[in-house]
């Protein structure tokens, strides 16, 4: 189910939600993604954790995840800056039934995914997805 939320999704004509062409390719990709390697979620995030675009189970909460997943990456890069050392490429977190993948798509977003399957796999293709991503929202000006 789409939630119409302002600006990124706008209501028609009709009083029905309508999503831009890229929030809805941004929505393909992470299907795509989750689909071929398993992941249970994923979903594009601005820095300050409002979600973009996601692809995730009915009973997950979009916002919490966005806003604790960009908690982590943004404490993770301010560790690394206070060290001098460049901002992390990827920060992954490691459980027994997943692992939690985080990785910059942008200066202004990141891509967040929960996956089971061999991390060196999983991670190669969610930097293809961060790729795709990063194409779409460089589009978009």
């Amino acid at each position: 189910m789409i939630t119409c939320r302002e600006p990124l999704n706008k209501r028609g004509p009709d009083g029905t939600c309508w999503m831009p062409t890229a929030v809805g390719e941004l929505n393909r990709i992470l299907r795509d993604f989750n689909a071929k390697y398993r992941a249970s979620l994923s979903a594009v995030v601005s820095r300050s954790g409002v979600p973009i675009a996601w692809a995730l189970p009915a009973d997950a909460r979009v916002d919490n995840l966005a806003t604790l997943s960009a908690t982590i990456l943004g404490a993770s890069e301010v560790i690394y800056s206070g060290l001098n050392q460049d901002p992390p490429k990827r920060v992954i977190v490691e459980a027994e039934k997943g692992t939690l993948i985080a990785t910059g798509v942008g200066p202004k977003s990141f891509l967040v995914a929960m996956v089971t399957g061999k991390l060196d796999t999983v991670t190669s293709g969610l930097e293809a997805a961060a790729n795709s991503i990063r194409h779409v929202l460089q589009g978009q000006g």
